[in-house]
């Protein structure tokens, strides 16, 4: 039974309240219908000038529309350098809230970072894969976190990243990237490495550059020196490993320059036209671990994002945090393009749980245990949305259907399934890593 004392989420076109104090006074869905789909193709289909996006006209044929137009009208709102769509009288829209100013008139606009959700789907719909109705079984951050990123909430379980890097790129200097953010566990079995500055790959090269000729000379021989010697100690293979990781950077350092050359001077300036958007750190992050993927010098790459622990005021907080969120997730898909290495990775976006389909008494959510994930890329069948959740937002359960999955069944998809997929998917479920570190469900068939 639904508590009458509990403030529910609005479901925009469907029953919403007339009057918040009065729950017995219910629309019919008219009070509460916000835009529809004919209106944000007509935007995102509109006319760019400048800052400002002119809603095309009515009767566009979604279809014929210019996709060149469309492509440079989502990017712009994601970039943030589109910041106003003129709509006019847009016919059919009732007033909601959407910081509309003088509706009903030929120059009523809206704010153009609304529609950042619109935009990136518009752009990477093609390559997504949503998984609804995830259930993480808990509402705890630590285990949440842990469950979210390793498939397991035992203790000391590896971040898939790591996993990964630990089989595929255990050979590479800078094998597995990570910001230190969410979980950043390596288990042991891979060493962390972190570069938010391009500076950093020439320093690691070489750490002696604008010495002199004759103390430079003397460093040398006695760097090969203490290798031999730190070589001759070492016994245990992880730190061999490492020691031989560091040295392999050392003795790479032509290699290492040119990546730091190119992080700092791209040759693929145009393609990577984001550059406003690579002054924070998080995007400095994904640009070097992307320069390092394409180097060959990391196999994987972690980042953490923040800010969605909303039990307060959750409607002005949480919806812009993703937005954010999206126009970093824009910045690496560019990032990735521009280094012709999009088509190679796989990039998986989760959390540790969701909110609650209700408010509390200050306007927040609290923690709920069913949450959505994002796929795309390479091994992801894109375009796809996978399950729902029901009225309540409780995980709805599924079954196989070939090499998918239907909605229907006995069982609730949860982190652990998508993991064992993961594995299967990377080729490295039957590895000493991988078995060392078990996780035991039936497969569900979530990727595609």
């Amino acid at each position: 039974m639904v508590s009458d004392e509990l403030t529910y989420a609005p479901f925009l076109g469907t029953y919403n309240l007339v009057d918040p104090d009065n729950i017995e006074v219910n629309d019919n869905g008219d009070a509460n219908r916000g835009l529809k789909i004919e209106h944000i193709q007509r935007i995102l289909a509109g006319s760019l000038a400048g800052d400002t996006i002119t809603i095309a006209a009515e009767g566009l044929d979604w279809a014929a529309a210019d996709k060149a137009n469309i492509r440079t009208n989502a990017e712009a709102i994601l970039e943030g350098t589109a910041t106003t769509i003129v709509v006019g009288e847009l016919t059919g829209l009732v007033d909601r809230d959407l910081a509309i100013t003088d509706i009903g008139t030929a120059g009523a606009n809206m704010a153009a970072n609304l529609f950042r959700y619109d935009a990136f789907v518009c752009l990477y719909a093609h390559q997504m894969r949503v998984l609804n109705g995830v259930d993480n079984q808990t509402n705890s951050h630590d285990t949440g976190t842990r469950y979210a990123d390793t498939g397991s909430m035992s203790m000391g379980y590896p971040d898939f990243s790591a996993l990964y890097a630990a089989v595929k790129g255990a050979d590479r200097p800078l094998a597995w990237m990570t910001d230190g953010r969410g979980n950043d566990e390596s288990a042991g079995i891979v060493a962390r490495s972190s570069a938010s500055d391009a500076n950093f790959f020439g320093i690691l090269a070489d750490p002696k550059d604008g010495m002199v000729d004759f103390v430079d000379t003397e460093l040398e021989t006695a760097q090969a020196i203490r290798k031999q010697i730190q070589a001759q100690k070492e016994n245990l293979p992880l730190r061999q490993q490492l020691q031989n990781q560091l040295y392999m950077v050392r003795e790479s350092s032509e290699e290492f320059s040119a990546v730091a050359n190119d992080i700092l001077n791209p040759s693929t300036a145009e393609q990577i036209a984001v550059e406003n958007l690579a002054n924070n750190n998080t995007r400095r992050h994904m640009r070097v671990g992307v320069a390092g993927f394409a180097a060959g010098m990391a196999s994987s790459m972690q980042v953490g994002f923040g800010g969605f622990d909303t039990h307060g005021n959750h409607d002005a907080n949480h919806f812009n945090r993703i937005r954010t969120v999206l126009q970093d997730m824009h910045f690496l898909f560019k990032a990735l393009d521009a280094y012709g290495i999009a088509d190679q990775t796989t990039v998986i976006a989760g959390s540790d749980f969701g909110r609650t389909p209700w408010f509390n008494d200050g306007n927040g959510k609290d923690h709920w245990a069913v949450t959505s994930y994002l796929l795309f890329g390479n091994h992801v069948a894109g375009g796809t949305v996978v399950n729902a959740t029901d009225g309540l937002v409780s995980a709805v359960e599924v079954s196989n259907s070939g090499t998918d999955l239907t909605i229907g069944g006995s069982r609730r998809m949860t982190a652990a399934h998508l993991h064992d997929q993961l594995r299967k998917k990377a080729g490295i479920h039957n590895t000493a890593e991988a078995l060392q570190f078990p996780i035991e469900v039936d497969e569900l068939n979530m990727l595609g």
